[in-house]
């Protein structure tokens, strides 16, 4: 493969990844504001106790009382087959770091840090996801209709919540910190100190302002994206040879495709839960997604650390090339 060609590939996937982050930002601001009016209404109606104008709601009228979108015609307990899922997806990573480090030679200690780095902060997000669900399944009630009532939590609780929340939101400031470190916007200390901020300021959000699990999961949605994309969108182009770097060695064909995949059903389970989401697993479905888009991760970063850096879409590519080159021939 040519340099020129190369450049060419490279620009495409920058371009390709700048797309999907106004994609993501366009998708979750449109989501805000579609919650928030409903949320309006629905307290207006509650006020004037007339319940004739659901219709007109954008969110799915149950997603909007569970703050889930629940499968009872599957599951039992969607929040505990969530939580069982997500425990097992846990188990997985922290099996795979300890066989990893066993069975990883010396001569590919690339692959080896994948396994030590990737895994590990995969494995605390599943342990925590499952804990969330966990303490959500235990508030189930009959036909999967939940009952909340923020008040009768204890101190203890509120704090383990808000452990639990943080674990959960850090990989939104994480990433933002990682996107200014690595385009020189701010160096490593000022990066972490900004993101530290940035989470206590949604931990707060949530627990002084909002406090319902009814509104958890977008809340937590929306703060997760913003946070990746918004950076990304504003303090990387898609042109000049710096920006072009990082997005095409961060991003490849099936990472992108990964998170559109995520992107397009947390998008779909608010608006489409009573319509059909709910009847194809409803929120489990998001949960699977989400382990979809970690092992993509990890098998494409531990394939280019595997390969010294090489990208490896390209050497496949050209290895197709080559062998057809020898069928002509």
């Amino acid at each position: 493969m040519t340099a020129s060609s190369k450049n060419s590939r490279h620009h495409r996937r920058a371009l390709l990844s700048w797309r999907l982050d106004i994609l993501s930002c366009t998708a979750v601001i449109a989501l805000l504001f579609c919650w928030l009016s409903d949320m309006n209404q629905l307290q207006q109606q509650s006020s004037s106790e007339n319940e004739s104008d659901d219709d007109s709601l954008f969110l799915s009228k149950s997603f909007l009382t569970n703050g889930f979108c629940l499968a009872p015609q599957l599951f039992d307990n969607t929040h505990f087959s969530c939580a069982s899922f997500d425990f097992f997806c846990a188990c997985i990573c922290i099996l795979a770091v300890l066989v990893g480090n066993i069975i990883v030679n010396n001569d590919h200690g690339a692959a080896n840090k994948t396994f030590s780095m990737i895994l590990p902060g995969n494995a605390i997000y599943f342990l925590a996801h499952s804990y969330g669900h966990y303490t959500f399944s235990t508030v189930v009630v009959n036909n999967e209709q939940q009952q909340f009532t923020s008040d009768s939590e204890s101190t203890t609780e509120k704090i383990q919540s808000a452990i639990i929340l943080s674990f959960i939101l850090s990989i939104g400031p994480l990433e933002a910190a990682s996107t200014l470190i690595k385009s020189n916007k701010l160096s490593p200390r000022h990066a972490y100190v900004m993101a530290g901020s940035m989470l206590a300021i949604q931990v707060g959000i949530y627990h002084l302002v909002l406090f319902n699990p009814s509104y958890a999961l977008l809340y937590i949605n929306i703060s997760i994206i913003l946070s990746i994309s918004l950076p990304k969108l504003l303090f990387v182009g898609y042109t000049s040879e710096q920006d072009v770097k990082l997005r095409s060695t961060e991003s490849s064909l099936w990472r992108t495709l990964s998170g559109l995949l995520v992107l397009v059903v947390l998008i779909s389970e608010p608006f489409f839960c009573d319509v059909f989401f709910a009847k194809i697993g409803g929120h489990f479905l998001f949960d699977l997604t989400l382990a979809l888009d970690v092992l993509t991760a990890v098998v494409m970063e531990g394939k280019e650390r595997r390969s010294g850096g090489v990208d490896y879409e390209e050497e496949v590519e050209e290895k197709k090339k080559n062998n057809k080159k020898k069928k002509v021939s």
